[in-house]
């Protein structure tokens, strides 16, 4: 197998050769341009991390995954879109191995971080709860390798165009649900603790959780192939969820920071009332 990724800057020359249409090719540049949001979201958030003297160390690690993330996505974008063949190995094939790999050991780690924030120290429902995301995330990454070095295809099971790999009008791969359902247990933490959280956490974790539904909506309904119909053209589906999702990354960080303060002032009015 020959490793080739495009050359963005001779766009012109690649598209013809490809075989592209404007649309897929279009369609691939803007997922990686839009990929860069991941990566200034990553840096800027450790940066607000560092200034607060933020001492949780799982969280930097939690970013510092996020910003690499965004590096292996552009990969998997730039991977030579024209050589894709159905039961073959290809740039394109392993590259999206290796990107979604990263990306189920971030949102893995992201349900760890959370479960640590909730449950510190030596707890019994941290335990459970890392112990099941973690089951979820090897099964996911067992299906991932099996679907790319054994088949050598990843096919769309939740909607798509019908074709292996189209998803022109949508779709999810197995990979890509995994990952949602890796996050699933999320909900049930972010809710069974709720009610303890101040109300500006109550808030960010509202715009957070928000902010992805919208993202997952628009990234299983159109598809990353083809600049398809969605609000007229003018946005591309995948680069919109690129976009939403830094954002999100970028509101775990204010809520990650908020609740520092929040705890810091807890403790400041505990030691008054206790003197």
């Amino acid at each position: 197998m020959q490793i080739n990724f495009i050359d963005w800057v001779a766009f012109k020359d690649i598209w013809v050769d490809a075989n592209m249409t404007l649309a897929e090719y279009c369609a691939q540049y803007s997922a990686v341009q839009t990929n860069w949001v991941y990566t200034l979201a990553g840096i800027i958030g450790i940066i607000i991390l560092l200034i607060n003297k933020n001492k949780k160390w799982y969280w930097y690690i939690f970013l510092a995954l996020y910003t690499v993330m965004s590096v292996t996505s552009v990969g998997m974008h730039t991977a030579d879109y024209g050589e894709f063949e159905p039961f073959k190995m290809t740039t394109k094939l392993l590259a999206s191995y290796v990107d979604m790999s990263l990306t189920e050991y971030t949102v893995w780690w992201g349900a760890c971080c959370a479960a640590m924030e909730f449950h510190p120290g030596k707890n019994k429902k941290k335990t459970a709860f890392i112990g099941v995301v973690t089951a979820i995330m090897l099964v996911v990454i067992a299906v991932l390798t099996y679907e790319v070095f054994v088949i050598h295809n990843r096919p769309l099971y939740i909607g798509g165009g019908g074709a292996p790999m189209d998803g022109k009008t949508g779709g999810l791969s197995l990979a890509e649900l995994g990952c949602f359902l890796t996050a699933v247990p999320l909900f049930y933490l972010f809710g069974s603790n709720f009610k303890h959280m101040e109300k500006n956490e109550k808030q960010l974790i509202i715009l957070l959780v928000s902010t992805l539904l919208i993202a997952v909506v628009i990234t299983s309904l159109w598809g990353d192939n083809e600049i398809n119909g969605f609000l007229l053209g003018n946005f591309h589906g995948h680069s919109l969820w690129h976009i939403l999702g830094g954002l999100a990354e970028l509101e775990v960080v204010f809520w990650v920071h908020q609740r520092e303060i929040n705890q810091k002032f807890a403790e400041l009015k505990a030691e008054k009332q206790a003197a």
